[in-house]
C-alpha cells in the first residue's frame, strides 16, 4: 500500500497525504473527546445522537472542533478590547 501511494504521488505527495490523514484522525479523536466530555458535576453536555454522529461520521467532530476553536478565538479577541 505504501509503495502504491509512493509510486502514484511521489515523495512530496505521499508525505503531504500522510500528514493530512494523520491530522484528520487526530482532529476526529479530539472532536469525539470534546463532544463526549461531561460538564462539571457529571451532567451530559450534548445529546446522545450527537455522540453517535461523531463516531459514525468523522466530518461532524472535525467541524465541531473547528467551530469551537473559532468561538474561543472570537471570545478572546472581544475580551481584549
Amino acid at each position: 500500500m505504501l509503495k502504491t501511494i509512493f509510486e502514484n504521488f511521489g515523495f512530496v505527495g505521499s508525505l503531504i497525504l500522510s500528514l493530512v490523514i494523520f491530522l484528520f484522525s487526530i482532529l476526529w479523536l479530539a472532536g469525539m473527546a470534546g463532544i463526549t466530555q461531561p460538564k462539571d458535576g457529571g451532567k451530559v453536555r450534548y445529546k446522545s445522537w450527537m455522540v453517535w454522529l461523531a463516531v459514525v461520521v468523522p466530518v461532524f467532530p472535525i467541524a465541531w472542533i473547528i467551530s469551537q476553536i473559532w468561538n474561543h478565538f472570537t471570545v478572546m479577541n472581544t475580551s481584549k478590547k
